[in-house]
């Protein structure tokens, strides 16, 4: 019954992640291009870690703290999987939609929980790779070691997403408590995850700060570990020195900790899984029914069920919250951002096409539109059935993207256009490019998405993440944005300005928005007369 299960999972985890791409249907150079972008994603994490290890190695194993090498990359693999985890637990474990139908099956509520729990495992275990595998790459080239300590090396980050996953388990068990009883579980949602992901740019930012203070005080920073983060140590140990004893040690750490969290959940699992959590009491009130047009109401539909779900929001709209934050950054940065400019001679003047740049790149970012046919699911036909144009439709799904982010946009074109010093003709760019851009972007996530729907999704993260439409309208319109870039630097700089090659390119993504307008109006519309 346990492997059944544990199956199950692993079935849907790959699901999850690679479902609709790996189809008999889906063309080669779909699974080509999906494949070297798995391999693109893979390959930057490597890099960005193994240039984030390789100042360190020489020098710490030089003062004689090989030891806090390998502790420090415990300790960023550890926080790493963790941000990966922790909401993925809350998900699974105490908000999983099927938990009272397994409990309805003669299956031991222990096994449930294993089940989940081994999933995590799993999932910890590949964010775990990303950190470990350069780590260990990078120190084993330039100080060669024994096969005894390669051995040690993946002894103990195998034993990582264990303690990884009981913390995981228990923060998900908090933000699953935060959400009970409350009216506003999205915005609870949102915010604990922007907590989490600006915790993550912020030391981010600071990495070759912290990698300096490591170098120049590992003595001190050592003594801290080893004080602090006693388990860190010991990870350390086992593998610079080859200690058997510090393995063990780091092995009871790992392990102990994951078995009581199984323990004391196991125990009170049926009670949690079972347990109505965020269920609002609704007091009628009578109220004057009001009549709005077909597209608002449509409008209104999408923004709902976008508002309402914060795996959608917090995908699928980042560039909507960078965009506010951009203006505020310029100006604590501004100093800094002067000083860069000034460096680089012919560019003095490029301050504001550099800004119009970067508010299309964040508009790039945002793909609202471009899982919303898919998500529609089981549910398509409700909306065919009703006596309403289909280019109407699809039209309110880019219309509700629109919504969402243009006034960001507008804001942060504002805002740089009072604090840089720009010409008229530029602010003018400045305000219309990246909202030409955002309109483009809306039909184009509508169009891929009819050209792409996916409709036997199980969970909605899969048709916002995963979907094919989803990374086809990201990348697909940052290469839109990237490819005038290139093209002015390498080839178009000395035959016009920088501000005529932005009006070329916004007059161009006009004219490729009216063509997709019209299209989701007349063959857009027959096309989604037969989808399903």
């Amino acid at each position: 019954m346990f492997r059944a299960l544990v199956r199950t999972r692993m079935q849907a985890l790959i699901s999850f992640l690679f479902r609709g791409v790996l189809k008999k249907k889906r063309s080669v150079l779909i699974l080509v291009l999906f494949a070297l972008l798995m391999i693109y994603v893979f390959a930057s994490f490597i890099l960005l870690f193994g240039g984030m290890f390789y100042p360190l190695s020489l020098p710490l194993h030089d003062a004689g703290l090989g030891w806090l090498y390998f502790a420090i990359a415990g300790i960023t693999a550890f926080v790493l999987s963790l941000m990966g985890s922790v909401f993925s637990a809350r998900t699974q474990l105490f908000e999983a939609k099927d938990n009272e139908m397994l409990l309805a099956m003669p299956i031991p509520p222990g096994y449930i929980l294993a089940s989940r729990m081994v999933m995590l495992l799993v999932m910890n275990a590949f964010f775990i790779l990303l950190v470990a595998l350069p780590a260990g790459v990078v120190y084993f080239i330039r100080i060669p070691g024994s096969a005894t300590q390669i051995i040690f090396f993946i002894a103990v980050f195998t034993l990582l997403p264990l303690p990884v996953t009981a913390l995981s388990c228990v923060l998900g068990w908090l933000l699953a408590l935060i959400n009970t009883g409350t009216k506003h579980k999205s915005l609870i949602t949102v915010i604990s995850s922007l907590v989490f992901l600006f915790g993550y740019f912020y030391l981010y930012s600071r990495i070759n700060v912290y990698l300096n203070r490591i170098i120049q005080n590992g003595n001190a920073v050592a003594r801290t570990v080893q004080r602090v983060i006693l388990p860190a140590y010991h990870l350390g140990y086992a593998v610079a020195e080859t200690n058997t004893a510090s393995l063990f040690l780091f092995f009871i750490t790992a392990v102990l900790p994951f078995w009581v969290v199984y323990i004391i959940l196991s125990k009170s699992f049926l009670t949690i899984a079972t347990t109505k959590r965020g269920t609002e009491k609704i007091i009628y009130e009578e109220k004057e029914q009001k009549a709005s047009g077909v597209t608002k109401a449509l409008v209104v539909k999408e923004l709902r069920h976008f508002i309402s779900s914060p795996m959608y929001m917090l995908n699928a709209s980042l560039g909507v919250i960078f965009a506010v934050i951009l203006p505020f950054a310029v100006i604590i940065k501004k100093d800094q951002l002067d000083q860069i400019i000034s460096m680089m001679p012919g560019y003095e003047s490029m301050a504001g096409p550099v800004a119009v740049i970067a508010l299309c790149i964040l508009a790039a970012t945002n793909f609202i539109s471009a899982p919303s046919i898919s998500l529609e699911g089981k549910n398509l036909w409700i909306l065919q059935s009703f006596p309403v144009d289909g280019g109407d439709v699809l039209l309110s799904k880019a219309y509700a993207h629109m919504t969402v982010c243009l006034p960001p946009g507008l804001f942060a074109s504002v805002m740089l256009a009072f604090i840089l010093d720009l010409t008229p003709f530029i602010i003018c760019l400045l305000i219309a490019v990246p909202a030409v851009m955002t309109v483009f972007q809306a039909l184009l996530g509508v169009v891929i998405n009819l050209r792409f729907p996916k409709f036997d999704w199980i969970s909605e993260t899969v048709a916002v993440k995963q979907s094919l439409s989803s990374v086809l309208t990201m990348f697909g319109s940052l290469a839109v944005v990237t490819l005038p870039i290139i093209l002015y630097i390498y080839l178009l700089r000395d035959l016009m300005s920088a501000e005529l090659c932005i009006t070329l390119f916004g007059l161009l993504l006009g004219a490729a928005s009216a063509l997709m307008y019209r299209f989701l109006k007349t063959k857009g519309n027959e096309i989604y007369a037969f989808l399903g």
